[in-house]
């Protein structure tokens, strides 16, 4: 669930960035012309199209409103002074006093619908220094903010949700946006930071709360209830005592709010608050500082293979070492998950915050033993330098952001600083977010078959489906350019079920075309895998389009089977069941054993194309590929070697005794018809 959660309150956060970025261009474009764009409907409706999701744009000298584009049905608003509209005079007077953009709303708009406003104060140098010129300011519907979550269809697989915020005038917290159903008690909350504000957003999946948890649920209210009475009698009989008591309580309050229970580490809301701190001592002081963002590599396998209770002692052993690596008034802190942040204050020289950053990734990467087990991680590092790469906490706990994932891109275990470029990137990436979104409605992807041959034979005893993405502008688009981002936007179970619903019809248009029966190997992602409706979907598909089940092959991943073992087994029986063939793919890339599998109703494993690359040279690989179809033979499960391409490499599997194969020796992906009739022919 907390997944689940984390990856719409995501989306909204960074819609919502990049939405309001446009104010920003605006702004830039201000400056730029001294207070005055010409042509401004067409410089607007350029910026519309850049950005996306953006209702109008507007420009506001001095506060009052004197340019929108588009200006049809919004007519009325010109002429409008923000400065005298006690509606929404806070924020615009906050951003003019702190010199940064603000957000007002949700609210109801006169013409219709809910919206919220990002206004940008703009600044022009004069000879008294810098003078107020006035806004530019995004209008931005609510609901073409929620449309890039999947909150409408969840909401169909019988999930709940209210998205929440402080009232700005009481503090008051009230939902501005909820689904027809109403929460549960058992819900997930996450905050969504936005400009001068935090959101929240709650989800719980409509199913009966179990009378343990009722139970526990009743007995906190007891106790909280029989708590309120006792302080409330000791205000009234024992004041002094009372005092005493309070400190101490509202001191162990502080310590949950701002501390992470685990490894005791601030957090991070901590962290906020101390960068809101630091920005202020620099505009006093000039005193800089820096913000590291550190995640580590690949810490979901440990904690999948290990357990959590392994996972945990693994970050408490980091959070020690992290301490040890800097000063003791910089501050180290604990994001959530497996990231960390580091505040070294007083700091300025990129030498220095380069040598720190190698002391941390080698701090990180020292073999750490867990169960009597020893597992080396590492980390990939993003750097931020304060004030020069932001100009508030959000900015610079999103521009360190940025960094570390262009350091994991480059190839983890290493440091990035940093720089305007990386803007670029993330809105290529947010593109391409809203891209597949189009491609999922418009239907623009397509399926490639490869062929899957006996080694012994070289016969053709089925395909797998590889999907492409059919871009209307930029062509075929492999997989490897999007299924990351549609794994982490959760658009992949769509297109998971696209896929599945697309191979079932071509094993049924083959069978009525009378050609032989063939099994078809259709891939899983781990997101889909954990789909409470992957059964029920799948059955639904198979009654709908007649399919065989005894034609279909799901391939797992090694890392999915690792995640939830009683989850696993239970999935994969249920799909044995409706006739289906299990595969293991990517095998030998993670933590996963032999005796593990044994107990799993697995079919097939399938050999990752690493381990095959180098068959012909790598002595490693050779033993490790023998050793491993060796293994799975004597747990009775057949092996497909991926990625052959080399006679070398198909003669070596032969000689293993490997039972099947795919490569581009064989055939590479093509769409079904260009294979009617394929038969290898060994030259």
């Amino acid at each position: 669930m907390s997944e689940l959660v984390n990856s719409q309150a995501s989306a909204i956060e960074r819609r919502l960035a990049r939405s309001l970025s446009s104010t920003r261009i605006l702004a830039q474009g201000v400056r730029q012309h001294n207070g005055v764009i010409d042509q401004f409907e067409i410089y607007a409706d350029e910026v519309l199209k850049a950005v996306g999701g953006v209702s109008n744009l507007q420009l506001a000298p001095n506060g009052v409103i004197s340019h929108i584009h588009p200006i049809a049905g919004n007519e009325k608003a010109i002429g409008h002074n923000i400065l005298k509209d006690d509606h929404r005079l806070k924020e615009a007077m906050l951003a003019i006093n702190e010199r940064r953009l603000t957000l007002a709303g949700p609210f109801t708009l006169i013409q219709g619908g809910v919206a919220v406003i990002g206004r940008n104060p703009v600044y022009l140098p004069s000879d008294k220094g810098d003078k107020f010129w006035g806004f530019t300011s995004a209008l931005i519907y609510l609901e073409d903010l929620l449309k890039v979550t999947d909150l409408d269809s969840l909401q169909e697989r019988g999930y709940s949700y209210q998205l929440r915020r402080p009232a700005p005038d009481t503090g008051i917290t009230e939902t501005f946006a909820r689904s027809v159903s109403p929460l549960t008690e058992d819900s997930y909350s996450v905050s969504i930071n936005v400009p001068n504000a935090t959101w929240q957003l709650i989800i719980s999946r409509a199913e009966n709360v179990s009378k343990w948890y009722s139970y526990n649920g009743y007995i906190i209210s007891v106790f909280t209830a029989l708590l309120v009475a006792w302080i409330t009698r000791f205000v009234l009989l024992q004041p002094e005592k009372l005092r005493k008591e309070v400190k101490e309580k509202t001191q162990e309050l502080q310590q949950l709010a701002y501390y992470d229970h685990l490894t005791g580490l601030a957090n991070r809301r901590y962290l906020h608050e101390q960068l809101n701190i630091v920005f202020k001592e620099y505009s006093r002081n000039q005193k800089p500082a820096v913000l590291i963002y550190l995640d580590l590599d690949d810490f979901k396998k440990i904690n999948d293979s290990m357990g959590h209770g392994a996972g945990d002692t693994l970050l408490q052993k980091i959070a020690i070492r992290l301490k040890e690596c800097v000063r003791s008034n910089d501050l180290v802190t604990r994001l959530g998950g497996d990231e960390f942040s580091i505040l070294l204050l007083n700091t300025h020289s990129t030498r220095d915050v380069s040598r720190i950053a190698k002391k941390l990734i080698a701090a990180v990467e020292r073999p750490v033993t867990l169960e009597s087990k020893s597992f080396t991680v590492s980390a990939s590092v993003g750097i931020t330098m304060i004030p020069a790469d932001g100009h508030d906490a959000n900015s610079i706990l999103r521009n360190a952001d940025m960094a570390m994932y262009a350091a994991k891109t480059a190839g983890k275990k290493r440091f990035s600083f940093y720089d305007q470029s990386l803007q670029s990137i993330a809105m290529a990436k947010l593109q391409l977010e809203d891209d597949l979104a189009i491609a999922i409605k418009d239907k623009q992807f397509v399926l490639h078959y490869q062929p899957i041959l006996t080694q012994l034979t070289d016969e053709v005893t089925g395909y797998e489906a590889l999907i492409r993405w059919k871009h209307p502008d930029q062509g075929l688009i492999y997989p490897d350019k999007f299924i990351g981002v549609a794994e982490e936007t959760g658009k992949i179970i769509d297109i998971g079920y696209w896929v599945i619903k697309e191979v079932c019809n071509q094993i049924m248009l083959r069978t009525s075309n009378l050609q032989p029966p063939l099994r078809f190997s259709i891939n899983l992602s781990p997101k889909q895998f954990k789909d409470t409706n992957l059964l029920e979907n799948i059955r639904h598909i198979m009654q709908e389009t007649g399919v065989d089940g005894r034609s279909l092959e799901f391939e797992v991943t090694e890392s999915s089977i690792m995640e939830d073992i009683e989850h696993t087994n239970s999935t994969l029986l249920q799909l044995k069941k409706m006739g289906a063939s299990i595969a293991i793919d990517d095998f030998g890339t993670g933590y996963s054993s032999f005796a593990l599998l044994k107990h799993l109703p697995v079919d097939k494993l399938k050999i990752d194309k690493s381990f095959i690359t180098d068959l012909e040279t790598d002595l490693s690989d050779q033993k490790i590929v023998h050793g491993l179809i060796s293994m799975a033979h004597k747990l009775h499960l057949e092996v497909v070697a991926e990625g052959i391409e080399t006679k070398e490499q198909h003669r070596l599997l032969k000689q293993y005794k490997c039972d099947l194969g795919q490569g581009y020796l064989f055939r590479k992906p093509v769409p079904m018809d260009h294979l009617q009739n394929f038969i290898y022919k060994p030259l």
